[in-house]
């Protein structure tokens, strides 16, 4: 009985102490996790500060909530719950079952070029790979096999990633299970998947990331080799017109990743670049890319695949560009970084093709020769050199063809730090030719700094002014085949635009043109460029000689004061433009033919610069033109230019002989061999249109009306059936120098009636005078008709032996005459002495 009553005794204490045991721990091993195992573990990592709360623990699971790593005011990590499963034989062999971690938030902050974790020094965790003494294998195994799981999940995490007064979140999860090795408890590795999704968008940098992100790797716990497949769909960057996706079809961007001891082995699949240029990017297909860890710093070499496929038809480039033909080039790259100091270089192969692209109607063609880059540093510091060279540059659309040879552009890249940089960029061109239509443009050079960030304008302009480094020349300007100058400009930077200022000259001597204007881009990807032009010297007259620039012009001179305005616009192909044109008191003279206009006032308006059409009704002025011996005074022109080769007449009026002559409409084109104009003549004083036809020197006041055909036909100007005509109940009388008129008057056979013809003459009063004018092969003739009476007695008389004689006196009174006089004038030798109009026209 004692024995037994010594076993239950025994038995009931250690019950006692068992459960003693058992609620000891119940109570104490979730204080043991909240204040010492996991400050600890947090500790080791590097966190000072962390909290959590022990919901649940039992002999199969463990759930902790409110777990809290980092500094209490900006912790690092926050999990909402952790939840462990696990079994007591489990535990013993150093197995879990299960770890499920939710709602977790990891907070970083982007800074100078690295991440910062408040409250956690990531130098002591991330360390080079070089610089860890190299362990046995087996080591190495013990270390991933300190606790062995079945499954390791992370449920609704987000990364909060702070950059400046950026907030960036990633969603993401993961997954991770032991590869299966030896024994059950003793995996060969570790394989996990992860999901993350971007979708970020800067107002302030205009950076605009979109994209889902599938995470594969293994780990393999025997030879320490880690594997990584990221796969990227849905994928759009932009930046500063920048545009990065998946290649057509959507494929996902994939990049492998292969650790092999100290050097990671990369390989990246195609993506697509579509602005600035459509363009696919790979790494090459017969060598990746390697990163090489040693204990002095890492080297990283390989080829990127650079590819221009042609079937690259839905673009999204700033020039909306697309490929023609596909053509691949090969960039190579090298880099290293010992310490903090980094330097690295890529470098092109020439091609033996060239690229050509196309929008619409345009085409763009070149060689690219080569590009570079080299760059290196210490830290977020450096400076990174580029150069890129095209020869045979080519650019054609409907109606603009331009040709350069060659195309230099090269530059520096300073980084001051990872948010602070300053690139300075030289564009150089040489010999470059344009045409547009009857425009050349020839020897075009071209050297221009571009800057980014940009300057503030004022001061680009200052360095403009006082550098020679900066110029944009044209030295042959043609138009049509003329001459017409040459143009020098300095070009200055205008945000991402060029601003430019210069003069155009050499036109005619002393005369100029001072312009200034801006090119860039529009927002659908034209080449806009907006020019505004003004006389440099308006009020400076000028002696110009048309001839020294185009030969069919020679002999006609110019003196007075030209006074030019407007503005021209070029969009893409299509170039616009308007100006005025003014001048007062001017000349034009023709010596050779005799030729005088003076007293010239113009306005011209050309709303249409570049096809040179004018607003309807300009008026053009004259006091005086004098055309061999005849002469026009205050005339006024009403006329449109509707093309450079059609010019429309649409009235003209002047003064000639003491009366008006006016015309209607005339339509003038180039290549048009027959004119007609009809002059309508009021009032001209009969003696003085005598004199102008050079038929006899005369006086008088009478008047006629009528009209004057004029036709020019093969070179020759004709007057059809004109007829001037004494106003009806209106004479006149006209008195003539007969000296003069004897030569003409070859109507007049008798030399009694030539005396008579001739003192009557002398003073004539008629009652009706009317002259017709009709052109014969190459002279005019003139007939006049004129019935009326001497206006006073002449000396003639009768007597029976010798019937009508001439004498003193007495004088007979002669009650009507009736005279039909005809003259032969010889029409292109009185106006232009033998050249012919057609030499007027054409200037032979």
């Amino acid at each position: 009985m004692k024995l037994i009553r010594k076993i239950l005794i025994y038995s009931a204490v250690a019950v006692f102490l068992v459960i003693f045991l058992v609620c000891t721990a119940y109570v104490c091993i979730p204080v043991f996790l909240e204040k010492i195992l996991l400050p600890r573990l947090a500790g080791s990592i590097g966190f000072t500060d962390s909290t959590c709360e022990v919901r649940k623990f039992s002999l199969n699971k463990l759930d902790m909530a409110s777990i809290r790593w980092g500094e209490s005011e900006n912790p690092f990590l926050l999990t909402d719950s952790i939840r462990i499963d696990y079994s007591l034989p489990g535990l013993l062999r150093r197995h879990i079952k299960r770890i499920i971690v939710s709602g977790v938030e990891i907070r970083a902050e982007y800074k100078d070029g690295s991440i910062m974790v408040p409250g956690l020094d990531l130098e002591n965790i991330f360390k080079n790979p070089a610089d860890v003494q190299p362990e046995n294998p087996e080591n190495s195994q013990k270390q991933w096999s300190l606790v062995s799981f079945e499954e390791f999940e992370i449920r609704n995490a987000t990364l909060l990633l702070t950059s400046g007064d950026t907030d960036v979140r990633v969603p993401f999860w993961m997954k991770a299970m032991p590869v299966t090795g030896d024994g059950k408890d003793n995996p060969a590795g570790l394989a996990i998947q992860m999901g993350l999704h971007l979708n970020f968008a800067d107002s302030q940098t205009a950076l605009n990331i979109a994209a889902q992100a599938d995470i594969k790797s293994t780990v393999n716990f025997h030879t320490g080799e880690i594997s990584m497949r990221l796969a990227f769909s849905g994928m759009n960057i932009a930046y500063q017109g920048c545009q990065i996706r998946n290649s057509p079809g959507d494929l996902p961007l994939i990049i492998e990743l292969r650790k092999k001891q100290d050097v990671i082995h990369a390989n990246v699949s195609r993506f697509y670049i579509a602005s600035p240029l459509p363009v696919e990017m790979s790494t090459s297909r017969d060598a990746d890319c390697r990163l090489r860890f040693s204990r002095k710093g890492m080297d990283v070499q390989g080829i990127i695949q650079v590819d221009f496929q042609k079937e690259l038809q839905d673009t999204a480039s700033v020039f909306a560009l697309k490929v023609t033909d596909s053509e691949s080039i090969p960039v190579r790259f090298r880099g290293q970084k010992r310490g903090n100091i980094w330097h690295f270089c890529l470098n092109s192969a020439q091609m033996k093709k060239p690229l050509k692209f196309r929008r619409q109607t345009e085409t763009v063609r070149f060689y690219p020769d080569y590009f570079s880059i080299k760059g290196k540093g210490v830290d977020s510091r450096g400076d990174v050199r580029f150069a890129m060279k095209l020869s045979d540059v080519a650019f054609d659309s409907d109606a603009v063809h331009v040709r350069s040879p060659s195309m230099l552009m090269y530059g520096n890249l300073a980084i001051n730090s990872a948010r602070s940089y300053l690139t300075r960029t030289f564009v150089k061109i040489t010999g470059a030719e344009f045409k547009n239509g009857s425009l050349y443009a020839g020897k075009i050079d071209v050297k221009f700094p571009f800057q980014w960030p940009s300057a503030p304008r004022e001061k680009e302009l200052i360095k403009a002014k006082n550098k020679g480094e900066r110029y944009f020349t044209i030295t042959n300007v043609k138009y049509y085949g003329m001459d017409i100058g040459t143009i020098a400009s300095t070009p200055y930077q205008d945000g991402m635009g060029i601003r430019f200022i210069g003069q155009y000259k050499d036109l005619f001597p002393e005369f100029s043109l001072d312009f200034s204007g801006r090119a860039g881009m529009s927002h659908d990807g034209n080449f806009l460029t907006n020019i505004d032009f003004k006389t440099s010297e308006p009020d400076k007259g000028i002696k110009i000689d048309p001839g020294k620039f185009s030969p069919p012009l020679a002999g006609i001179y110019f003196d007075g004061a030209i006074d030019m305005n407007g503005s021209c616009q070029i969009a893409g192909s299509t170039v616009a433009g308007n100006a005025l044109i003014s001048t007062r008191d001017s000349k034009i003279e023709i010596p050779s033919k005799k030729m005088l206009l003076e007293g010239i006032d113009l306005d011209l308006k050309l709303p249409d610069l570049y096809q040179f059409h004018s607003a309807p009704d300009q008026v053009l002025k004259f006091k005086r033109f004098a055309w061999g011996d005849i002469q026009m005074n205050e005339g006024e022109v009403s006329f449109q230019i509707e093309s450079l080769s059609s010019f429309f007449l649409k009235k003209s009026s002047f003064s000639w002989c003491g009366g008006h002559v006016y015309t209607h409409g005339l339509q003038i084109q180039s290549g048009k061999r027959d004119l007609d104009i009809i002059c309508y003549c009021d009032r001209l004083k009969l003696a003085t249109l005598l004199q102008q036809f050079d038929i006899a020197r005369a006086e008088g006041e009478g008047a006629v009306n009528g009209r004057i055909p004029v036709s020019y036909r093969d070179g020759k100007i004709k007057i059809l059936d004109g007829f001037l005509y004494s106003t009806p109940g209106e004479g006149g009388t006209i008195r003539f120098h007969t000296d003069t008129l004897l030569s003409g008057a070859s109507g007049v056979q008798q030399s009694i009636q030539m005396q008579i013809a001739q003192e009557a003459l002398k003073n004539f009063s008629y009652d009706w005078a009317k002259l017709s004018l009709q052109s014969r092969n190459e002279d005019l003739l003139i007939s006049m008709q004129m019935d009326g009476r001497p206006a006073g007695p002449l000396p003639f008389g009768f007597s029976k032996k010798s019937g009508l004689v001439k004498i003193e006196q007495p004088r007979a009174n002669f009650q009507g005459i009736h005279f039909n006089i005809n003259f032969k004038l010889p029409l292109d030798k009185m106006l232009y002495y033998g050249s012919g109009f057609s030499g007027l026209m054409h200037n032979k």
